[in-house]
């Protein structure tokens, strides 16, 4: 994740006359930097409210320790127990005229729902994607989704070995540790948090994957030992240069980071979801938004969020982070919760987007996670996976690892 510092912008305080409030500012929390580009988009476009955004590193945990409150938080993690429960109920506004709830994702806007009641409003979410070289004439890459038993085939064909070595490999799982557990997440390891915020996954689920992870190394890449010394000798080079020098087949890439590739750099790249039975797994850090119950200027957040989440102005926001060239994709870092806006405007944006726009059937949503997701699977999960996938791994299971983690960790 990049460094992110403070985002200071100018507070103007116009004395307005409010409902429930005097002062007309809002004030946002948020570790989005991007944000702040819609923030100042929001106060050029209305008078009454002046929108003032203040960086936290982690907005939801901090609303859990803090005595003061926001007025309106857009960040990730924000459905995990412990957290949704501080925030005022929405279902109101999306009874409204100016919101309705058609035009979300049906099953990204029930993410936010604690039983039957609306607590969070869906911003946008991150996609896996496998990127390969368009050139390539020998493998066959099929359309749209790409499942890990045709990423096996074409790499088996791709792959070449002689006396001295793999000089070309297609691929392998432990280049990027993240398929490792994404792997797991396709053979429905099921990680989620119980409604008393302890993390619960299918544990069977999850060896599997491992068998199918270890199966890799020794089928498709003839042994671990031929793996690891490819690996060694030539994946000093970032993934995409490696493929456009044809040495590997594939290199893991979720959306927003294959967008990060300079142009020039990506000119010959394409990409395909990441899938099993062309069902793609949504990225965990989802990105919601909310009004604390402890808000003092609810008005003007609820103001904020019918401007926020209006196909025309994502539309335009989109226009302007393109004109003014930010540093970032799509709408708040990655596709949008509205259905509309990634069909229509983001393949405008994106030409490589054209056709690949996926269909919301083809979605699934993660679980809601402990609010310590983050740094569990930083510290833990995905360890445990790569250790577990050496030629040697270290006899512990994941229960025991996770248990020792929590025992460690500061309450």
């Amino acid at each position: 994740m990049k460094r992110i510092t403070a985002i200071i912008l100018p507070i103007i305080i116009i004395v307005t006359s409010c409902m429930n409030n005097s002062n007309s500012n809002i004030i946002l929390w948020t570790d989005k930097p991007e944000i702040a580009a819609y923030v100042e988009e929001f106060n050029s476009t209305q008078d009454k409210f002046r929108l003032e955004i203040v960086y936290k590193k982690n907005p939801g945990e901090e609303l859990r320790a803090s005595e003061s409150q926001p007025d309106f938080i857009i960040s990730d993690f924000l459905s995990s127990p412990g957290i949704m429960e501080l925030f005022a109920p929405l279902d109101d506004l999306l009874n409204e005229e100016r919101l309705n709830r058609n035009i979300f994702y049906s099953d990204f806007l029930n993410m936010g729902k604690k039983e039957e009641t609306l607590l969070l409003l869906p911003v946008s979410f991150n996609l896996p994607a496998v990127m390969f070289n368009t050139e390539l004439e020998s493998v066959t890459i099929p359309p749209f989704f790409l499942n890990p038993l045709e990423m096996e085939t074409a790499a088996k064909e791709f792959n070449e070995n002689s006396n001295s070595g793999f000089q070309v490999m297609g691929f392998s799982p432990r280049w990027e540790k993240e398929v490792l557990y994404l792997n797991s997440v396709l053979e429905k390891a099921d990680f989620k948090a119980l409604s008393t915020g302890v993390l619960s996954w299918n544990n069977d689920n999850v060896m599997k994957s491992l068998e199918d992870l270890n199966r890799w190394s020794e089928d498709i890449n003839d042994s671990f030992e031929s793996q690891e010394e490819f690996t060694t000798k030539f994946l000093y080079d970032p993934g995409y240069k490696l493929i456009a020098e044809k040495r590997i087949l594939f290199y893991y890439s979720d959306l927003v980071g294959f967008f990060s590739i300079p142009p020039e750099k990506r000119k010959n790249l394409d990409f395909r979801w990441f899938a099993l039975e062309n069902k793609i797994p949504v990225l965990e850090d989802v990105v919601f938004s909310g009004i604390p119950l402890g808000a003092k200027n609810s008005e003007g957040a609820v103001e904020f969020i019918y401007w926020l989440f209006s196909p025309d102005t994502q539309k335009k926001l989109l226009k302007s982070s393109q004109i003014k060239r930010l540093d970032t994709f799509g709408f708040a870092n990655g596709f949008s919760s509205l259905p509309s806006v990634n069909k229509n405007d983001l393949p405008i944006m994106y030409p490589k987007l054209a056709g690949s726009i996926p269909p919301e059937s083809s979605l699934v949503f993660p679980d809601s996670l402990p609010f310590y997701w983050r740094e569990i699977k930083k510290d833990v999960i995905i360890p445990w996976f790569y250790n577990r996938t050496q030629k040697i791994p270290q006899n512990i299971s994941l229960q025991e690892a996770i248990e020792e983690w929590l025992k460690q960790r500061p309450q």
